[in-house]
């Protein structure tokens, strides 16, 4: 009997891992992904590895452990011990692999546990890979995403048949999901109990409903829920802001946490807003007059998580940026909504051919931003070669954004405020700009004693100012701590006699040496005076 020919893969399952390959690739052909925040999970990453070395004296004299249970450990448990083989920036290139790969395929899982016809449907993630969060370098977020995923997915998968080692995945996917972002873990818990209870009602019985599904959710929830109220209840009393009503419905309208690096993202995102919209509008007109069904769940779903995005604080308590990251969600939960429809083959193929434009039109974007902003990075990392290890060393930005002549490089991130992270994560040093060791939910932070964001800065938050400001001068004599090295990026000439420019460039000139610039003078690396001659 002869064998059956191997059949061809459906176009779709070409089209969507030829995209997967293609949103892999920025990360390994550029040097450097120029997020806000990637240069501090590098520094603050390599101190991890190099914490509790006999010969890392001067990282315990400024750093402390966090020993709580964070609910953004997950990228640093990753970088800093799952792939403490290869350097930190091929630990970052890894961990961001992962994610680009994981967030479609989380999104393909989900929709083959809601229809396997509905796959087609996985392209519609791809223009949300490298969102604004990504390009700000909130990669806990990110994985969160995933985790999102899959947590529901598995449960729109068994939720006729949760029995208690399923219950206990279900748990596990939770934690993960806690693990990456708090933020993310309410809006898992949300779908999951909307949808449970939804089933709930529509049972003949509610009591038998309840318990065949809205039990095992419930239970599924509860360690991820304790360690989640542990954390914000020690955090309570900690500012709480709105943001306003306009700017969200605006926001909401135009898919606005798609936008990031170049104004171009921006009608690109409406686009993408447009897409949802109008296969929302054939998905309410193809349920008109249906009975009601499990699978309306997920549209009510949709419902409390919009009216979610408009009732919540933007900042409360440790989390910032709150009505951004939710906003992302009643798309992304669309994305399953619009699985319990059948398509006919047209839209089908209008809906591949729209969500892959869109998404290689982002990427391009993104690549051409990469390239022009991994130049002045480059140049900000060479500087590195000229800091001795086992010292102190203090970036300083004056061009958040970059600059193009008299143009910003990037909009709405800040590529460069934290870019000595860079040499912080390729030399034992002690990051003195380091935020994230300013605050208490990061796996590090500084001595109170020594924390430069208290003592170094001239008033809160000033050394992330424009232009930054920050008493070099009498730090030592405050706190006993030093300024070895202080790295300076972006301030042009015609600046210079800036008062608060001047107060610093004064502060070096009495104290620190010129030992490094760049070609175009906008990096320059300054050191203590003698210091070279000090122990580490």
């Amino acid at each position: 009997m002869s064998a059956r020919p191997h059949a061809r893969p459906a176009g779709e399952t070409v089209l969507f891992f030829g995209l997967l390959a293609l949103h892999v690739l920025p990360i390994w052909v550029f040097p450097f992904i120029p997020t806000q925040d990637g240069p501090s999970h590098q520094a603050l990453t390599f101190i991890l590895r190099q914490y509790d070395h006999p010969d890392a004296g001067l990282l315990r004299q400024y750093y402390l452990p966090n020993q709580e249970a964070l609910p953004n450990l997950f990228i640093f448990f990753l970088m800093g011990r799952v792939l403490a083989f290869v350097s930190v920036p091929v630990a970052e290139k890894i961990l961001l692999t992962a994610y680009v790969l994981l967030l479609p395929l989380s999104v393909r899982y989900a929709l083959r546990a809601v229809k396997p016809r509905a796959v087609f449907l996985a392209l519609l993630a791809f223009p949300f890979v490298y969102n604004f969060f990504f390009q700000m370098g909130f990669f806990n977020f990110c994985f969160s995403l995933a985790a999102f995923f899959f947590a529901v997915g598995f449960w729109l998968k068994h939720a006729d048949e949760m029995g208690p080692g399923r219950t206990a995945i279900l748990a596990l996917l939770l934690l993960w999901v806690y693990f990456c972002h708090p933020v993310t873990l309410v809006v898992t818990v949300v779908t999951l109990l909307t949808t449970a209870g939804w089933r709930t009602l529509l049972a003949p019985a509610l009591w038998q409903g309840a318990r065949r599904w809205l039990l095992a959710p419930s239970l599924a929830c509860l360690p991820a829920l304790i360690l989640m109220a542990s954390f914000v209840g020690s955090r309570a009393d900690r500012q709480i802001s709105m943001m306003p009503m306009w700017t969200k419905v605006r926001n909401l309208a135009s898919l606005h946490s798609l936008a990031s690096l170049t104004l171009w993202t921006v009608p690109l995102a409406i686009a993408v807003a447009v897409l949802f919209y109008a296969l929302a509008v054939l998905c309410l007109k193809a349920r008109r007059g249906r009975p009601l069904e499990a699978a309306d769940g997920l549209l009510l779903a949709v419902a409390v998580l919009t009216v979610a995005f408009f009732a919540s604080p933007d900042r409360f308590s440790a989390g910032g940026i709150i009505n951004d990251r939710l906003l992302l969600f009643p798309f992304l939960v669309s994305i399953l909504w619009f699985g319990t429809f059948d398509h006919t083959a047209r839209r089908r193929l209008a809906v591949q051919i729209a969500a892959a434009g869109m998404a290689l039109a982002f990427l391009g974007l993104f690549a051409w931003k990469y390239g022009e902003l991994n130049r002045s990075l480059a140049e900000i990392a060479a500087a590195g070669d000229h800091v001795e290890p086992d010292h102190t060393l203090l970036f300083l930005s004056y061009a958040h954004q970059g600059e193009d002549g008299r143009s910003k490089l990037a909009f709405r991130t800040w590529p460069f405020v934290h870019a000595g992270g860079y040499i912080g994560a390729r030399k034992r040093l002690v990051d003195l700009s380091l935020y994230e060791a300013s605050s208490d939910f990061f796996p590090l932070y500084f001595r109170p004693a020594l924390d430069p964001y208290r003592h170094l800065a001239i008033e809160k938050g000033s050394m992330e100012m424009d232009p930054p400001r920050a008493d070099l001068l009498g730090y030592p004599k405050r706190t006993g701590g030093r300024v070895d090295y202080v790295l300076l990026w972006g301030l042009r000439d015609e600046r210079r006699n800036e008062p608060k420019a001047r107060a610093l460039l004064d502060q070096l000139a009495a104290g620190y040496d010129l030992i490094y610039s760049s070609r175009d003078g906008r990096v320059g690396l300054y050191r203590l005076r003698d210091s070279h001659n000090r122990s580490g």
